[in-house]
């Protein structure tokens, strides 16, 4: 039934809704934050909270939007391992599992937004909060005022960032498209810019840092800041009176500064760059990020205690009773 509206009570309505190929994923939160997967399907999941407190859910054909009741419900726990302190933020998380090829669009009013694995158009919209976005590809849109802004990308990338005092650090193979405003925040762009597009990088008091792959021909207007350029296929330019051409200078990248220093430097080809993925790094003591989550919300409900807890941390093997609880 298009339009129709799931029981908004804590614990009820639809957690998983078939959106089809290229359906449209809407989250909107208050002060929580967002996590967002792309996995292989059509299915949209709700993940987080376990039990569905403070969630509604609103379904369309294609479409599934998740909102936040006054918020998620938030627990903090604190653990010792080690000899060092440890703390994770359990719950005032919403996380979701959406197909590779979802649009999502993401808006938060206080929280961090993280996305992985999406393929999709993105948009983001955050008053306070750090956006990461990570193994991307496609049209990104990400608007936050304060809070910083990273983008990782595994495809061509448009991308299209207004950071108010937040930093922007992006990489990508290929840049189709790049419109990044800042105001206080430092702007940090590696990769290939593409031919096609216009590309401009916009910012008062900010600096400017680019990894270049390829051919690129910069335009800088900066007032008080400093331009420098040690790129080795730099041809002619000094950045300031005159267009700093690197290699065949076939794309073209605008700089506008007020006091912000610009540096442009080589880059490393995507194809030359080898990095684990951020789920097969061990985490301190041993687990891994998902590891750590499943042992702390299993604490959390009363299944182990913080002795067994700090065991599974440490990546020692769950005893035989704390097994059978969990």
């Amino acid at each position: 039934m298009a339009g129709e509206r799931n029981p908004t009570r804590p614990g009820h309505g639809p957690r998983v809704h078939d959106i089809g190929p290229g359906g449209v994923v809407v989250i909107a939160v208050e002060a929580d934050d967002v996590r967002v997967r792309g996995v292989d399907g059509t299915e949209a999941r709700v993940v987080a909270p376990a039990d569905g407190a403070g969630i509604e859910t609103y379904v369309d054909r294609g479409r599934f939007t998740v909102r936040t009741i006054g918020g998620a419900r938030a627990t903090f726990l604190g653990l010792r391992i080690g000899g060092r302190g440890f703390g994770v933020r359990l719950a005032g998380t919403v996380e979701l599992e959406v197909p590779r090829d979802a649009r999502v669009e993401v808006s938060s009013a206080a929280g961090d937004v993280a996305l992985r694995d999406v393929g999709g158009d993105v948009q983001v919209r955050t008053v306070s909060g750090d956006v990461s976005i990570e193994q991307a590809a496609g049209r990104l849109a990400v608007d936050v005022a304060t809070g910083d802004v990273t983008v990782t990308g595994t495809g061509p990338i448009s991308l299209d960032v207004h950071a108010v005092s937040g930093g922007v650090r992006a990489r990508a193979p290929r840049f189709d498209r790049v419109a990044i405003e800042t105001i206080s925040g430092d702007t940090d762009v590696a990769g290939r810019f593409g031919t096609e597009g216009a590309h401009v990088i916009t910012t008062v008091s900010g600096d400017v840092e680019l990894a270049v792959v390829g051919g690129l021909t910069v335009e800088v207007k900066t007032v008080s800041g400093d331009v420098t350029c040690d790129h080795p296929d730099r041809r002619e330019g000094d950045g300031r009176k005159r267009l700093l051409v690197i290699g065949d200078g076939a794309a073209r990248l605008a700089v506008r500064s007020m006091s912000g220093d610009v540096d442009v430097r080589a880059g490393r080809d995507a194809s030359e760059v080898t990095e684990t993925p951020a789920a097969d790094v061990p985490a301190a003591g041993g687990a891994t990020d998902a590891t750590t989550l499943a042992v702390l919300e299993a604490l959390a409900r009363g299944e182990i205690d913080v002795v067994e807890a700090e065991r599974r941390l440490a990546g020692a093997p769950a005893a035989p009773e704390a097994a059978a609880h969990a």
